[in-house]
């Protein structure tokens, strides 16, 4: 903890300062940006006992500027462990938490704009990139986000309509553990396609299919209809089979829920029902478009097969300072508990560089008399300084 307050004091002394990259963006070669990240957690769960731990991540950035609709990036990351402890296990600090050690070079691609063939809005994407899209997301749960080795074709010429054709290999995953954060094959691959389309007043449109090849085929969408300033619908839909020689799988997820602004803070009452088998492409794997919201430990077991989440989630700003907050609770038709898991979030800029975020969690699972219930906790603390 005294390494963190005096990296905080530190970095906290220089907030005001001008970036130490300036003299190098003023090239006019592009743009380099880095980042020092330090991530505090200390989770507690029956049975995999609890762990602490604290790394420092360095990510470094770096823009081309475009020539003749050609532009590149890369993404280079490094995480050490400062101290981690806990448990049974004296590795628990880093095994449970999967706050561990990284070094990646998260992204290394390269782009080229259509605009020679009148397509301005239209560009190709090949390389390791951090995607966020319908079906593939970043989820940068941990010091990194989650990164894809794609070649993707991104348009919004068509009227009112974004479409994305691509296919990726390989995936870095969230989880800064052992080796999973390293690039790994996805089998055969997935192909997908996605469109968004809000041609229509009020509402927005989002549709996709990705083959996963040998695993799955997803499919579904979502739809946002606004019925005023305030308030707003959403309804999602996803189904997952099998395919090729992949296990035998059928699964739906559907997903509602209501934004509506009150004063300064926005709720948003929902639901999410997973029926037949539990999902596979979830947070845990290539991340998920859903209406939950980011549950820090999924304590509910939200996405098996038979699951049931009812939810609300509440935001707002007060000045500078982000608040967040999420409850929801899981009943299951095929498994003897039901969760439930509160997760609270601020988040405060100190300087224009220097970001302080604190994100915290409760769970509780109530076993029905099989065994005892259950507590667990989650904390995370986030210091941030961008140069």
């Amino acid at each position: 903890m005294k390494k963190i307050i005096s990296i905080v004091l530190l970095l906290a002394s220089v907030g005001s300062a001008e970036s130490l990259l300036d003299p190098i963006n003023d090239l006019g070669l592009g743009t380099v940006k880095l980042k020092a990240q330090t991530l505090s957690m200390y989770r507690d769960f029956e049975g995999a006992g609890n762990g602490y731990s604290t790394t420092l991540g360095w990510t470094l950035d770096y823009l081309s500027t475009e020539w003749e609709g050609l532009s590149a990036g890369v993404s280079v990351i490094h995480v050490d462990v400062l101290h981690a402890a806990g448990g049974a296990h004296g590795s628990n600090g880093e095994t449970l938490l999967s706050n561990g050690n990284v070094n990646e070079m998260n992204e290394l691609w390269v782009k080229y704009r259509l605009g020679a063939l009148g397509l301005s809005n239209t560009f190709v994407k090949v390389g390791r990139q951090v995607l966020n899209t319908e079906v593939l997301r970043s989820d940068a749960f941990r010091q990194k986000a989650r990164s894809f080795e794609s070649a993707i074709l991104v348009t919004k010429d068509i009227p009112n309509t974004t479409l994305i054709v691509g296919h990726t290999e390989k995936m870095s995953n969230v989880w800064d553990n052992n080796s999973l954060w390293k690039f790994q094959e996805l089998h055969e691959g997935v192909s997908w396609v996605e469109a968004v389309y809000t041609g229509v007043t009020n509402l927005e449109i989002a549709a996709y299919d990705a083959y996963a090849h040998d695993v799955a085929n997803i499919a579904g969408g979502r739809i946002k209809y606004t019925l005023s300033e305030n308030t707003a619908l959403n309804g999602y839909y996803r189904h997952e089979t099998d395919v090729g020689n992949g296990a035998d799988h059928s699964s739906d997820m559907f997903g509602a829920s209501i934004q509506q602004k009150i004063g300064g803070v926005t709720i948003e009452p929902g639901f999410l029902s997973i029926g037949g088998d539990g999902l596979l492409f979830t947070e845990r794997t290539t991340g998920i478009n859903h209406p939950l919201g980011s549950s820090m430990m999924l304590y509910g077991e939200q996405f098996q097969g038979g699951a049931d989440t009812y939810y609300i989630k509440a935001t707002t700003k007060i000045d500078k300072t982000i608040l967040y907050a999420l409850y929801n609770y899981t009943t299951h038709d095929t498994q003897n508990f039901e969760g439930q898991e509160l997760n609270f979030v601020i988040k405060q800029p100190i300087t224009d560089k220097l970001t302080v975020a604190l994100k915290t969690g409760v769970g509780y699972r109530d076993n029905k008399g099989t065994t005892d219930d259950t507590v667990a906790s989650d904390t995370r603390l986030f210091v941030t300084y961008n140069f």
